[in-house]
């Protein structure tokens, strides 16, 4: 009889190993989740900040362009200014004159390309805009 109480006195201990090697595992498998969403969670907020900046930088060359046109008409565009985050591509400016210019403006940040269409209907006296616009690819200028 000894032999017989002897297995059953250590099953609990068994019992508890189990359980503590469950709760591990559960422990263990919900560690791995958060760190996996907070990987990605910092990935998607690197995107947006990236996206954001990108087309700050692009608005700011199209600042810089309505600027440059107010004091000159003659000024082409055609040029990459390097910002404090990333870059911004101006495209050549179409059309001449005072009214019916096109300003096209690509801001950039690493891998990041936010690309602007504005379609100015009068520079002076007062600045005159039809239409400032986010697009995906430029229809109203040659990339």
């Amino acid at each position: 009889m000894a032999n017989r109480k002897w297995p059953m006195v250590n099953r609990p201990a068994y019992v508890f190993l189990i359980s503590v090697l469950f709760i591990g595992a559960i422990a263990m498998s919900t560690a791995a989740t958060l760190v996996v969403l907070g990987v990605g969670s910092m990935k998607t907020s690197i995107a947006t900040t990236h996206s954001t900046q990108a087309m700050h930088n692009a608005e700011t060359c199209v600042e810089q362009a309505l600027r440059s046109l107010r004091t000159s008409v003659s000024y082409d565009g055609d040029e990459t200014i390097t910002l404090t985050n990333g870059t911004c591509e101006l495209l050549a400016i179409g059309g001449s004159g005072n009214t019916d210019r096109i300003i096209c403006a690509k801001g950039l940040v690493d891998e990041t390309v936010r690309r602007v269409e504005v379609e100015v209907a009068a520079l002076r006296p007062i600045g005159l805009i039809d239409s400032w616009q986010e697009v995906a690819d430029f229809s109203l200028c040659d990339e």
